[in-house]
């Protein structure tokens, strides 16, 4: 009976050192669950940090708008002084999707992802004003690096229009509303994990959704 005991004892323990050992030298590490926020939980002029945002730079605000139906009134999220803010998390592969609505048509709203070092480091699409395309850079502290772009755009305007980023591995798919714009793989020295972010030019930003690939 003793025997018994040690010998599942010891199973068990055999089963549990790879797993010690992979704690040990940090090659284990969780995925981050999905993330969601529609700015319903704060209050009208609330300032960032706000929930599990944090800031960039500059600033943020929570303003109340009409919705587009005209009939209710939602929470958004403003920059302030084309302020930025991120969520600090380790996405690998990932749809990142965001509803955004420019305040004048000659504004540039950006979108992040993959940030790291506190977000001085990642890439970002860039929604030209007048619709006339969108671009994709990478940036590292001080440089910003034009890596691809679209020459054509979806008929947004000043209406709220959801974007959309696929990253998978070093592949880099842009949409917006449901169409493609842009494909790009990064082979050089790619970014293949990091946090999402929002800002840098004026636009309200509404329902903020990542979605891990890897928990289809």
């Amino acid at each position: 009976m003793h025997f018994n005991k040690f010998i599942n004892k010891f199973i068990i323990f055999i089963f549990l050192i790879p797993i010690i050992l992979i704690g040990l030298c940090g090659c284990f590490e969780i995925v981050p669950k999905e993330f969601y926020d529609d700015f319903s939980s704060y209050y009208d002029g609330e300032k960032a940090p706000f929930g599990e945002w944090k800031v960039k730079e500059g600033g943020f605000k929570i303003v109340s708008i009409l919705s587009e139906d005209k009939k209710t009134i939602n929470n958004v999220a403003v920059p302030i002084d084309n302020g930025i803010i991120y969520i600090d998390k380790n996405y690998t592969d990932f749809k990142f999707y965001v509803d955004i609505k420019r305040l004048k048509d000659s504004d540039t709203p950006k979108i992040y992802f993959r940030l790291m070092n506190n977000a001085n480091t990642g890439y970002y699409i860039e929604i030209e004003g007048y619709d006339i395309g969108y671009k994709l850079y990478k940036f590292n502290g001080t440089k910003v690096e034009l890596l691809d772009e679209s020459y054509y755009a979806a008929p947004a305007g000043t209406d709220f229009y959801r974007y959309e980023v696929i990253a998978i591995g070093n592949k880099i798919i842009f949409l917006a509303g449901g169409q493609k714009y842009i494909e790009y793989v990064d082979n050089d020295s790619p970014i293949l994990k990091g946090g999402i972010g929002i800002g840098g030019g004026e636009a309200y930003y509404d329902n903020v959704r990542v979605v891990p690939i890897n928990q289809y």
